[in-house]
């Protein structure tokens, strides 16, 4: 039974119906064992109530119990965007990257954003010349 509510609430969150799945996971506190469950937990409580410091603490343990999840990462990424912390969700979601490289939603995030790389030659100016020479070069080799 439980892993059914866990599932609903996991793809209400996953469809954006963050008030439908904070209240099945409401209903049945089952999320608390299941660390991506407790992340979209989380990510709704964000959404919806503006919880931030509950939903990111959450996230936080969640991601404790499953560091491997790159799940995790995009949703405690997700409720610092909410609280305007872009820097901070952009190191959650390279964080989410190093574990799976190809994770669309990840992916996606960092693209809405806009997210740059880092300079090839971190030492010289994003505008330098060189800096920038290497870079076309570096996004033509391996984009």
């Amino acid at each position: 039974m439980s892993s059914e509510v866990i599932e609903k609430g996991i793809g209400l969150a996953r469809a954006g119906r963050f008030g439908d799945a904070l209240k099945i996971f409401d209903q049945d506190l089952c999320f608390t064992q299941h660390p991506t469950a407790m992340s979209y937990y989380a990510v709704s409580l964000a959404s919806t109530e503006g919880n931030f410091d509950k939903a990111i603490s959450l996230c936080l343990m969640a991601a404790e119990k499953e560091f491997y999840n790159p799940e995790i990462y995009l949703n405690l990424g997700r409720i610092f965007l909410l609280n305007g912390q872009k820097s901070v969700a952009v190191r959650a979601f390279r964080k989410g990257l190093k574990i799976d490289g190809d994770h669309f939603g990840i992916k996606s995030e960092m693209k809405r954003l806009g997210v740059r790389r880092r300079p090839v030659l971190t030492f010289l100016p994003r505008q330098n010349p060189v800096n920038r020479l290497l870079g076309i070069l570096a996004e033509r080799i391996a984009p």
